[in-house]
């Protein structure tokens, strides 16, 4: 007899990006686990209208015999940044704006995407029925994933694994634009953790905040990973100077002054001979207003916005870059686990770490020898010399290549059997 899951995935490809490719990645090794997944997402064209990034490669990931279930949907996001947009100045403007986020807190959550809920619910049912399912798995964001699997929950009783790809109400990123809105999230994030069977983080630390607010132990963690055959036959990238390569959404912190930009700056106006060495490329959505702090900071010149990239792609710069950039806030740093610290370590390459030196993040790449660039993203003075140590060995051609032979604790089939364990135990549970 065929185990069958219900995946419910707003995100889900074509459309692109990091939390996608977990859902992906467990749809691809799930069968090899004895478990057929089913998928409920949405078309196409739904990401189209919201300019969402596409990447066509990973449908390459999804196996023929899934069956992908795809509705349309209505988000609300591009209609009230829309709204917004258009009141911008004035004090009478900025007092719409206010009523605006009033009105926002009380009719949309828990998110842009919640018109899908209702249609997603309908038709998960449907598939439920149709398809023999044994288990429900939602993962967010959006958060309106877990709000269709707790109401299929509720309705069918059947075992429910909400997946956390990030934290909701804990997450120290998380603004809300008003008090009525923070209350109604966390509300519905109450009925989330009380109903789901289990819930599902990417990293110890998140795991234990629950734990300690919400005090419950159906909280596990499978961590984020990487994939090696997503590595193979890639060929690299390359680059005519000493590259290093930031892969992701630049982060918003990046606006500070004392952030890695004016790092770089104080750093090339010391050793003006490395301007015409080095060359620094951000990898992910364009950010025009870190764009145009590097050109206040006249580092046009070295410094690459190359945009949104298929995961191929990506790999292929990631591969053919000198030295992989990673960072997180010693505010948010300390238990977050970036997903692309995986494929960073399968590239072999350095890795500058401008994380929280005690930190989860920081606390992997010395387990795995690769702790000897790690530096709090606030101690300019040791960004500047390992910065310029990476820049020597470039020049001397001995720059580290790491051993990638025993990185299986972090890949996606790892993961995957954990899932699959969690999704057999709670089908035992429920005979």
């Amino acid at each position: 007899m065929v185990n069958k899951v219900l995946i419910i995935a707003y995100y889900f490809p074509p459309v692109g990006g990091g939390g996608v490719q977990r859902t992906t990645k467990f749809v691809k090794y799930l069968p090899e686990f004895g478990w057929k997944p089913v998928v409920l997402t949405v078309k196409e064209e739904v990401y189209k209208r919201t300019n969402r990034s596409i990447d066509v490669s990973l449908l390459e990931d999804i196996p023929k015999e899934v069956y992908v279930s795809r509705t349309n949907s209505i988000d609300l996001g591009s209609i009230s940044s829309t709204v917004k947009a258009k009141t911008k100045s004035s004090v009478a403007k900025l007092s719409f704006r206010s009523l605006l986020n009033e009105i926002e807190g009380l009719l949309i959550n828990p998110d842009a995407q919640m018109f899908w809920i209702p249609v997603a619910v309908r038709k998960g049912l449907k598939l439920i029925n149709e398809k023999k399912i044994d288990v429900i798995f939602s993962t967010a964001n959006p958060w309106s994933d877990h709000i269709v699997g707790l109401i299929l929950r509720r309705i069918t009783g059947l075992p429910w694994i909400a997946d956390y790809r990030d934290a909701w109400n804990l997450n120290p990123c998380t603004t809300h634009t008003s008090r009525i809105r923070k209350n109604i999230q966390f509300l519905l994030e109450k009925k989330v953790i009380k109903s789901a069977n289990r819930i599902i983080f990417t990293s110890d630390g998140t795991k234990d905040d629950y734990k300690r607010v919400f005090g419950n132990s159906k909280f596990v963690t499978i961590r984020n990973a990487f994939d090696p055959e997503d590595l193979l036959l890639v060929k690299p990238k390359k680059f005519p100077k000493f590259t290093f390569l930031y892969a992701g959404n630049i982060p918003g912190y990046f606006k500070r002054p004392s952030s890695f930009i004016h790092v770089l700056s104080n750093l090339l106006k010391k050793y003006p001979h490395v301007r015409q060495e080095i060359m620094i490329n951000f990898l992910g959505k364009k950010d025009e207003k870190i764009k145009s702090i590097a050109e206040e900071n006249n580092l046009l010149d070295i410094i690459n916005f190359l945009g949104y990239k298929s995961h191929k792609e990506s790999i292929a710069f990631q591969l053919g870059a000198d030295v992989l950039f990673l960072t997180l806030d010693v505010d948010i740093g300390e238990t977050a686990i970036p997903g692309k610290i995986f494929e960073y370590l399968a590239s072999g390459k350095p890795i500058l770490a401008l994380i929280p030196p005690s930190g989860r993040a920081a606390d992997i790449l010395r387990k795995e020898g690769r702790g000897e660039y790690i530096v709090s993203p606030r101690d300019v003075e040791s960004i500047e010399n390992r910065i310029m140590a990476l820049h020597t060995k470039y020049k001397n051609g001995c720059l580290p290549i790491y051993p990638v032979e025993n990185l299986q604790a972090y890949t996606r089939k790892n993961a995957t059997k954990k899932l699959s364990r969690l999704l057999v135990d709670l089908k035992q549970c429920t005979r």
